[in-house]
């Protein structure tokens, strides 16, 4: 990965620490999203024949369960 990339990803997780905690686990899950979507868009750029749109979409739905889930489990607690 090019020093840039490197870069912008390190700042994009720093600034996930600055997100408020909705819920138990958020800032791991919302973390792990991000390095996720952004090894898919590697993955797409070097000319891996995926629907990038259609994968990011999918995650960023992922997390809003997640956190759905999250904090109907922090409510019962």
């Amino acid at each position: 990965m090019p020093l840039n990339e490197r870069k912008i990803v390190r700042i994009i997780l720093e600034e996930c620490k600055n997100i408020e905690e909705r819920c138990t686990g958020y800032k791991e899950e919302l973390e792990q999203v991000i390095s996720d979507i952004i090894a898919a868009e590697r993955q797409h750029k070097v000319g891996s024949r995926t629907n990038i749109l259609q994968q990011i979409s999918n995650k960023c739905n992922a997390t809003g369960r997640f956190l759905k889930d999250q904090r109907r489990q922090d409510r019962q607690v």
